[in-house]
């Protein structure tokens, strides 16, 4: 096998290379210390400066020269003693596999035997590492791996590489060149030394000359020879652009010929040596001529020209290179330079001329990225093409909105036309089926939507861009969930958020009455509500493909369709509803929400619509319970036929909860069921009392606090067998009658001590009056649903039950007393009636005689200390209140009545019984 031959320069060679170097360095220096001294007007001077600068440029280019030829010579070194030591790892492995093959292709032994003593020396500490060793070491570090940099750390660590990789002192070197060559043109035009022409020819034959330098070295200093075409290519764009912007030495048309002729050299130089450095410098050089060249005035026309020229060059060249780099140098360039003369040099009456070139670079930006998209190896958007992709639109129109922005409706035609240019090119890719196309179709379609709905807010009123919007974004979201893109849900989402923010800025603008539906606002929140369902649905599709922030996104879509659904219903509701309605089309709103979310999760098989209709049901309401009870009566203002029918729609929801097997929140079930009763007796509990009131005076109306809920409770305690007490009886007999049994226990002691139970029109009976009746109703229907409870006979229910009934009867006593003979209700005026506090004496001690006997038969002990209590109380009260009467007649018929009763009791239950058993 021949060895390679190394491009390698014998010492001889590098010394003339050097001596070459410095003679070149010398020779440029030293005309520039002449013209410097020229300048001066003294001859010593320029000799002086002539020798200085010399012998330093003379020593710049040696140092250079000889820097760049070691360099590849300890790059040579290097690439040798890799390709050795390579060659030695392999050699074992290699030697060895030649031995194994020597016995089958070798008949002697003989021949074979002389190599084998050495080669088991090496081999063996091969085996040692398996093959298999670095992987679990780089399975650990994966975590460990760093960030990854900034946008700006790239940028710094893009330039310091460039900087530091290749030949660095030459490219620092073809920099300073190249400025210098700039400013050495704009001084030697303003001083006048020499004819203009020859001035330029100068600078010109420069350039020329380091194009064919670098181009003679080409194969033998790759890094350097690119540096020196550069630098040539820089300097002649800046001499024809001086040559006919700023002294008008040649036409407009010879010098665009020419630079276009260089234009297309350095793109042909670029491609043929693959040379994207080349490419970078040259036009780079080109964008920055105009800058080093311009002295504050001109015109924009012969600008923008000239950068037309370059991003010529530039489409050129992404022709036949993918190369990023000088995409972007040429986007950064041209747009970031139109947005400094937008900036300070533009006026009205250059509109149309700078909007057209502003399109023209548009459109060859857009080619541009079309061309690097075909050359890639694949479907990929990097961060270049990114730019240019994303950032080419926005800058455009940005630039363009800055041009047009005075103009009526300007922005809004401007946004359409940009939408349908990026659907129009987004289909034809779409239709060209090639898989380098699809990654930029799609970022074109997201671009047309955009645009499209930018147009929407420029060109229509708040309401109606919500609207839009909100449609858009489902669209877009079925668009992502159908091609599984998490960017096009994401953009869904939050173009229905901007719908939103958009109705609540429009708000103000559409507070007056129009016509009931068909306005801004119920038309905006609707499609808020139907968009955001339909993204839901959508979204639930997706299935196992959901991102993970995405998990619970469907069901908070739909209670964003609910807020906006309630919002829409109570808006239109509140403003449009007929006069004294209100309620009833109030609580129609939600009646119709778990309506269409019952029957479009059914129709649209999304499990979670119908499981979540009853428990929005529920929170409906109670909300509209108590916003209702703000009314004169709850079935005010059309809440006749609004309850029943929220009622009835809340139980079909509950129905069909029933009939499913996985629910949301089984645990709640009693409670939604509990909540229905509840709300059935809020609405009725007000309702009626109003309604009798109207019609009767005195105790009628207060008697339907205490009959309703025993009404109730004695529903819930028989439970029919029909639905929903047949499978929920439960709940309806512990959840639901328990506030209700609570509240008939609070009323029957509110309606004994404060009321005088005035049955007019009807004459008052003891114990057969409308209160005594209720009260007796009431106590049955509490004992009746009691005794279904799991303890229905604890010593806490007998005890609240005696006070109960003591306190009925007491209360019985004393209004028979005030409709009998007269005495007072009022607890002073009782505290002070010897007849009332005589007969309630009485009263309590036979209640007391009655439970001791009674207590005595049936060992009941507990009862005898209550009967034993009782008289002590009346004992207590006959020498505390009874002797303090003036009537001598009453209080003595208290002593004896009171005392003949103890005396009973002395012979009938004298002692607490042991038991049963005990007489």
């Amino acid at each position: 096998m021949t060895p390679q031959r190394e491009n390698t320069w014998p010492l001889a060679s590098m010394t003339f290379m050097a001596l070459a170097g410095a003679l070149a360095g010398g020779a440029v220096m030293a005309f520039v210390a002449m013209l410097l001294g020229a300048l001066s007007g003294s001859w010593v001077a320029a000799g002086i400066l002539c020798a200085v600068l010399g012998a330093l440029g003379a020593l710049t280019g040696f140092a250079i020269v000889l820097l760049v030829l070691i360099r590849d010579r300890v790059t040579a070194s290097e690439q040798r003693i890799r390709a050795s030591l390579a060659s030695a790892d392999r050699g074992p492995s290699s030697h060895a596999t030649s031995q194994s093959a020597a016995p089958v292709v070798s008949p002697e032994p003989a021949s074979v035997e002389p190599p084998l003593p050495r080669p088991p020396e090496s081999p063996p500490p091969r085996p040692l590492q398996p093959p298999t060793q670095p992987q679990p070491e780089q399975a650990p570090g994966k975590p460990l791996a760093p960030p990854a940099p900034s946008l700006f750390s790239r940028g710094f660590q893009r330039i310091g590489a460039w900087l530091k990789g290749g030949n660095t002192i030459a490219r620092v070197g073809v920099l300073v060149l190249f400025i210098g060559a700039a400013l050495l043109a704009k001084y030697a035009a303003e001083s006048g030394l020499f004819p203009l022409e020859v001035r330029l020819a100068a600078v010109a034959l420069l350039g020329m000359a380091l194009l064919g330098l670098g181009w003679r070295l080409r194969i033998r200093h790759v890094g350097y020879a690119l540096i020196l075409q550069g630098g040539g290519v820089a300097i002649l764009y800046l001499t024809l652009y001086a040559a006919f912007r700023l002294f008008a030495v040649i036409p407009s048309g010879l010098a665009f010929s020419l630079m276009v002729v260089v234009a297309l050299a350095a793109a042909m130089l670029a491609v043929a040596q693959n040379a994207l450095i080349l490419a970078v410098i040259g036009f780079a050089g080109g964008f920055l001529a105009p800058l080093l060249t311009s002295s504050g005035a001109g015109s924009h026309i012969s600008l923008f020209s000239y950068y037309t020229v370059l991003n010529l060059g530039v489409f050129l060249v992404a022709w036949f290179r993918a190369w990023r780099q000088l995409n972007l140098v040429g986007f950064l360039f041209t747009f970031g330079i139109s947005a400094l003369w937008r900036g300070g040099g533009y006026s009205p009456e250059h509109l149309i001329s700078t909007d057209l070139f502003l399109g023209l670079f548009f459109l060859m930006y857009m080619a541009v990225s079309l061309l690097f998209a075909r050359r890639q190896a694949k479907a990929d958007l990097g961060y270049v093409s990114g730019t240019l992709v994303f950032g080419l639109p926005v800058v455009t129109f940005g630039l363009h909105a800055s041009l047009v922005s005075h103009l009526p409706y300007a922005l809004a035609w401007s946004a359409l036309a940009f939408a349908l240019f990026y659907l129009g090119l987004a289909l034809i890719l779409f239709y060209r089926r090639r898989s380098e196309w699809r990654l930029l179709a799609e970022a074109f379609a997201a671009l047309g939507v955009i645009f499209g709905s930018l147009t929407v807010p420029l060109a229509l009123s708040g309401s109606a861009t919500a609207a839009i919007w909100a449609v858009e974004g489902a669209g877009l979201l079925w668009l992502g969930v159908r091609q599984k893109r998490k960017l096009a849900r994401a953009f869904g989402v939050l173009l229905q958020v901007l719908a939103a923010g958009q109705l609540m800025l429009a708000m103000p603008d559409y507070l007056q009455p129009t016509m009931p539906f068909f306005n801004g606002i119920f038309m905006a929140a609707f499609g808020l509500a139907v968009a955001g369902y339909a993204s839901g649905v959508f979204l639930s599709r997706l299935g196992a493909a959901r991102a993970s922030y995405e998990r619970g996104g469907a069901r908070i879509l739909l209670a964003w369709a609910v807020f906006w659904a309630l919002f829409a219903g109570g808006a239109e509701a509140g403003e449009y509803a007929p006069f004294h309605s209100e309620a009833g089309w109030l609580l129609l709103v939600p009646t119709l929400i778990m309506l269409l979310l019952t029957w479009a999760g059914r129709w649209l098989a999304w499990e979670t619509s119908v499981r979540v209709a009853p428990l929005l049901g529920a929170g409906f309401v109670a909300i509209a319970g108590l916003a209702l009870l703000t009314l004169s009566h709850p079935l005010a203002h059309g809440a006749l036929w609004g309850w029943p029918a929220l009622w009835l729609v809340y139980y079909h929801t509950l129905w069909l909860r029933d009939r499913r097997e996985a629910t949301l929140l089984p645990g709640m079930t009693p409670w939604l069921h509990a909540l229905g009763l509840w709300s059935l007796a809020l609405v009725l509990l007000p309702e009626l009392p109003w309604r009798i009131g109207n019609v009767l005076d005195g105790v009628w109306p207060v008697l339907t606090w205490g009959l309703i809920p025993a009404a109730l409770i004695t529903l819930c305690a028989r439970s029919p067998g029909v639905w929903p007490w047949r499978r929920h009886a439960p709940a309806y007999r512990w959840q639901g009658a328990l506030p209700l049994a609570a509240l008939a226990v609070g009323w029957l002691i509110w309606i004994n001590l404060s009321h005088d139970g005035a049955p007019s029109p009807l004459p008052y009976w003891p114990l057969l009056n409308p209160l005594d009746l209720s009260v007796a109703v009431t106590m049955m229907a509490i004992v009746g649903w009691w005794r279904e409870t799991p303890r229905p006979y604890s010593v806490f229910a007998v005890s609240m039950l005696a006070a109960l009934v003591f306190l009925w009867l007491s209360a019985a006593l004393v209004r028979a007393l005030h409709y009998g003979v007269g005495t007072p209700l009022d607890a002073a005026g009782m505290v002070h009636s010897v007849t009332v506090q005589m007969a309630l004496s009485l009263f309590w001690a036979l209640l007391g005689l009655a439970a001791m006997i009674t207590a005595t038969r049936k060992g009941w002990r507990p009862v005898w200390i209550l009967g034993v209590a009782l008289l002590g109380v009346v004992v207590v009260k006959l020498f505390l209140i009874d002797m303090a009467g003036t009537e001598t007649l009453a209080r003595i018929v208290s002593f004896l009545g009171v005392g003949l009763i103890l005396l009973v009791v002395g012979y009938f239950s004298p002692l607490p019984p042991r038991g049963k058993e005990s007489s």
